[in-house]
């Protein structure tokens, strides 16, 4: 089959070496085509031309719908800085509704898809760059650091991790892209150690990673949350919040803390850091979870999905 395949960056196009099944456009689309696949929500708009344009099943990829926002934001700044989000969700709800077929990557993601806007879809989970992370080297002048990797998001509340991490006597890193000017204010006025990592490249920020002792993920909102399946891929313990996504994936194989809970954030934090064989455990636990997530396994899932 000849599939037509918007996708917005590289990591979206590691599984297509192993859908040996099909050829690819990658990023436009013909009249030979036989299906428009969408890999991110963001991409919709040119699928949707192209499903126009030469009349093509569309089966589009998504990844979470941020609509409990407003329980994200602490002030009218940030209320302000995200009230464009209805809109968007509104539009992403209408473009969603125009595809023949959606695919989503987690179950907490398909029930809110159903429950709150009645699109059906089908859930497979996601992959990880376990090729690039085996080819890069632990950083050479970081170890044993406390780290936390997104976009420097509201939801992700890298203010959270500093707070928690302030005086506990181990460095943050803090790995994103984005605007981080109020964090580094934040780090400052708490006298933290705390090391900012803005826009750097995958290579440095996985080297980060191999060498840190635990990641945190203290978000409100995750539509899957990739960063925790690196960590235990590289063998790094986790910290997460208490969100249904995380527990969906993880269970009971590793800690957790109560959401938007600095205290308690902090609390385990230190827990895990002391706690030399509760690292290994966790490690342990995950390793046959965290197998699942590579190219090939998804690009297995993928096929079946869009059959």
């Amino acid at each position: 089959m000849l599939i037509s395949y918007f996708y917005p960056n590289r990591l979206h196009a590691l599984f297509i070496p192993y859908a040996k099944k099909h050829q690819f456009q990658l990023n436009y689309c013909t009249e030979k085509a036989d299906l428009i696949y969408c890999g991110s929500a963001s991409q919709l708009g040119n699928a949707l031309a192209a499903k126009e344009k030469h009349k093509k099943p569309l089966i589009c990829w998504v990844w979470d719908l941020p609509y409990g926002w407003r329980s994200w934001t602490r002030d009218i700044q940030e209320f302000q800085a995200n009230a464009h989000r209805d809109r968007q969700i509104k539009a992403i709800i209408a473009m969603l509704k125009a595809c023949d077929k959606v695919l989503c990557g987690s179950k907490y993601t398909q029930r809110i898809l159903k429950e709150k806007y009645s699109i059906e879809s089908e859930q497979l989970y996601f992959y990880i760059d376990t090729e690039g992370i085996d080819g890069t080297p632990p950083h050479a002048h970081a170890s044993g650091h406390i780290i936390q990797i997104s976009r420097f998001a509201l939801n992700k509340r890298f203010d959270n991790s500093i707070r928690a991490a302030a005086g506990i006597g181990q460095k943050l890193i803090c790995a994103g892209t984005g605007r981080y000017n109020k964090l580094e204010n934040l780090a400052r006025e708490l006298n933290a150690d705390v090391e900012f990592y803005c826009n750097k490249s995958t290579e440095t920020v996985m080297g980060l990673l191999k060498s840190a002792g635990i990641l945190v993920s203290p978000s409100l909102h995750e539509g899957w949350g990739m960063t925790p399946i690196e960590a235990l891929y590289c063998g790094i313990p986790v910290l997460l919040s208490d969100l249904e996504v995380f527990k969906e994936i993880y269970g009971d194989k590793v800690p957790y803390h109560r959401k938007d809970d600095i205290n308690d954030m902090k609390k385990k934090i230190q827990q895990l850091l002391d706690d030399k064989e509760l690292q290994k455990k966790i490690v342990k636990d995950c390793r046959p979870l965290i197998e699942s997530f590579t190219a090939a396994k998804f690009a297995k899932r993928w096929e079946k999905a869009i059959a």
